[in-house]
């Protein structure tokens, strides 16, 4: 019995996969311009209660961003942004146009029904009011 168990252990080869795979995350493109398509404050949503999908942010290559038609949003004026991470981020950051504040949002860029999403959830203010906004990009029809 010892003999037939030495012979299944030692007769057992690793598997060894001949290919070198290199994962690499693509790095998150958020050029062009978005609108909120869904908007939740502490976890209710509150989307049918104004126009948000009139508010239009846009991300340029050049790391600036405008926005048109504020609303209650972690910014009120033009500036820059970036994140966190490259290949993994988590925050976006802001600096509006002549301040040296950094404004951060929580930052989730996944894929929805085939299209790219931003999920931007910040506290404009008081700490105990939770925003989360759903951005989709404005297609060019």
């Amino acid at each position: 019995m010892l003999f037939i168990m030495a012979c299944i252990f030692f007769s057992c080869d690793k598997f060894k996969d001949s290919n070198d795979y290199v994962i690499e995350e693509p790095v998150k493109e958020l050029d062009g311009s978005w609108f909120i398509s869904k908007a939740t404050r502490n976890g209710l949503d509150i989307t049918k209660t104004m126009d948000f999908k009139s508010f239009k942010i846009t991300f340029n290559g050049d790391k600036s961003y405008t926005i048109e038609n504020y609303i209650p949003f972690l910014v009120r004026q033009n500036g820059t942004w970036e994140t966190n991470d490259i290949q993994y981020p988590t925050q976006l950051i802001f600096k509006e146009g002549g301040n040296a504040n950094s404004y951060v949002s929580a930052f989730d860029y996944s894929v929805v029904r085939g299209e790219r999403q931003i999920t931007l959830s910040f506290s404009p203010g008081c700490h105990t009011n939770i925003y989360s906004y759903i951005l989709e990009r404005v297609s060019n029809n």
